[in-house]
C-alpha cells in the first residue's frame, strides 16, 4: 500500500459532506511521482480512513465517498459517518482545521513507468487503485487544498483527540523516516531537531498544567500525556523524508 497527501474541503456541515482536491495531475510531487490524466477511475468508490491511515491497522473507517476527476485534479466527494463517534470527531477536526488540514490517500499503482520531467527522473503513475483517503498531519501533494469550511467552536475533548491523532500520525511517519535515513547512513536534520525541541517545550508546558490541583488526575488529557512522555524517550521527527 502506498500513500499520497492532500487537503480537504467541507461541503455540508450538517450532513458531514466533504469535497477534497487530493491530487494535481501532470505535476511532480514530493515523492518524485507524476500522476497522469486518466490514472484515477472517475466515479470509483473509496473509504475515508480514520486519522493517519489507521484503518489499515483495524480502526473503523469514518466515512465513504467517490472519486471524480478534471483535466488537472482528482477530487473526493465524501461523507463522514456522523452517526458514529469516530465519524463525528474526525469531521469536527476537519472543520476546525480548515485549510491547514492535509489528507493522504492509500493506493496501489496498477500501471506505471519511469522517465524524466522538468529535467528530473520521475515515476509516471498511469493507473491507480485508490483504497482510502485519510486526514493526516503533513502532506506531500502539490496544490492540494481545502476549498471551503463551515464550522463552529471545537470542544476541549475534540481538540485533545485531534492532537492525539496528529501525534499518532507523526509517530508512525517518524518511525518510517528514521529507518530510511539510518539505512542511508544519515541522521536527523537541523530543522527537525529544532522542531522537536519546540514540541518538547510544548509538552513540558502541558505537563505543568496537569500538575495543577484543579485538574483531576484521571482526565483523558493526562492519560494521553503519560503515553506521550513514554515516547519522548525516543523521539523521531518526521520532516526529513
Amino acid at each position: 500500500m502506498n500513500t499520497k497527501r492532500l487537503r480537504v474541503e467541507v461541503k455540508d456541515p450538517d450532513r458531514g459532506e466533504v469535497t477534497a482536491v487530493f491530487a494535481t495531475l501532470d505535476t511532480i510531487d514530493a515523492d518524485g511521482d507524476v500522476t497522469v490524466p486518466g490514472a484515477f477511475t472517475d466515479g470509483a468508490p473509496v473509504r475515508i480512513s480514520a486519522y493517519g491511515h489507521t484503518t489499515w491497522q483495524g480502526v473503523l473507517p469514518v466515512g465513504k465517498g467517490v472519486i471524480r476527476t478534471t483535466d488537472r485534479e482528482a477530487i473526493l466527494d465524501g461523507q463522514f459517518f456522523l452517526d458514529t463517534a469516530a465519524g463525528r470527531d474526525t469531521f469536527a477536526v476537519v472543520k476546525q482545521m480548515g485549510d491547514l488540514q492535509e489528507w493522504s490517500y492509500g493506493y496501489d499503482p496498477v500501471t506505471f513507468s519511469y522517465g524524466e520531467q522538468d529535467g528530473r527522473p520521475v515515476r509516471f503513475l498511469e493507473g491507480i487503485t485508490v483504497h482510502e483517503v485519510s486526514p493526516v498531519l503533513r502532506g506531500a501533494g502539490v496544490d492540494t487544498r481545502t476549498l471551503a469550511v463551515k464550522n463552529g467552536p471545537m470542544s476541549f475533548g475534540d481538540e485533545a483527540r485531534a492532537v492525539l491523532a496528529a501525534i499518532s500520525s507523526l509517530t508512525e511517519r517518524a518511525a518510517d523516516v528514521v529507518a530510511k535515513r539510518q539505512a542511508k547512513g544519515k541522521g536527523l536534520g537541523a530543522q527537525s531537531i529544532e522542531l522537536l525541541a519546540q514540541v518538547d517545550t510544548e509538552l513540558a508546558r502541558l505537563g505543568s498544567l496537569l500538575t495543577e490541583p484543579e485538574i483531576p488526575p484521571d482526565t483523558d488529557v493526562q492519560r494521553e500525556y503519560v503515553r506521550l512522555l513514554a515516547r519522548r524517550a525516543n523521539p523521531h521527527p518526521a520532516l526529513d523524508a
